[in-house]
C-alpha cells in the first residue's frame, strides 16, 4: 500500500506493510500504544527505515535508523524532529547507518520535567549510540540540536570522527564586528 503524506507543500510518498496498514484502521488510542511498543518499518525514496525506542538516560528515545556504513547521527532543531532530515536522509544511507533520534521533549521521545541542558541531551545520544555497537560516529548538529552535538564532541572527543554544527549560534560567543 503506498501512503501519501502532505506537509505544507512537500508531497513525499511511503510504502507501508500490512502490520501499518492494519494499525492506520484501528483507534487513535489503539494505534499510539502499538506504534509505542512495536518498531515500524518504512521507505523514504527506495530506502527502508525503521522506526525504534531505547531506553537512555532515564527516558525513552525514539530514534530512526537504516542504511549501511560508517554510523552518523543528525540532531534536528527546534520545533522539529527526525523528520526534519528525511529528504537527506535516502541519500546519506547508502553510505552510511543513519542514526536519526527525536531529542527529548520533542517527537515521540520522552517529555520529562528537567533534563533539557545541552549536557544531558548529549548523554541521551551518547547512550544510544552505545547501545547501538558504534564506537565512533559523524556527527551533524542543526539549530538547538547543535548544542547537544557540541557538548557530546566536547565530552566525547575521540568518539566523534567529524562534527557539523549548522544555523546556531552559541551564547556568548559573537564573530568579531565588521570594519
Amino acid at each position: 500500500m503506498i501512503g501519501i503524506v502532505v506537509t505544507g507543500i512537500f508531497v513525499c510518498t511511503s510504502k507501508f506493510n500490512q502490520n501499518q496498514t492494519a494499525i492506520a484502521q484501528q483507534p487513535l488510542q489503539q494505534q499510539e500504544q502499538v506504534l509505542a511498543s512495536k518498531d515500524i518499518s518504512f521507505e523514504i525514496d527506495n530506502v527502508i527505515f525503521s522506526r525504534h525506542m531505547a531506553s537512555v538516560n532515564g527516558i525513552q528515545l525514539h530514534y530512526v535508523i537504516g542504511g549501511h556504513g560508517d554510523p552518523i547521527v543528525l540532531i534536528h532543531g527546534w520545533p522539529q524532529t527526525w523528520f526534519e532530515w528525511r529528504h537527506v536522509m535516502p541519500t546519506l544511507a547508502k553510505n552510511y547507518t543513519v542514526i536519526v533520534p527525536d531529542l527529548r521533549g520533542l517527537g515521540d521521545s520522552s517529555k520529562p520535567l528537567t533534563g533539557y541542558d545541552g549536557k544531558t541531551t548529549a548523554e541521551d545520544i551518547h547512550q544510544l549510540v552505545s547501545q547501538l555497537g558504534f564506537k565512533q560516529i559523524f556527527l551533524v548538529g542543526h539549530d538547538v540540536g547543535s548544542q547537544p552535538a557540541y557538548s557530546y564532541a566536547a565530552a566525547h572527543p575521540t568518539e566523534v570522527l567529524k562534527l557539523v554544527i549548522m544555523e546556531y549560534l552559541f551564547p556568548g560567543f559573537t564573530p568579531p564586528p565588521l570594519e
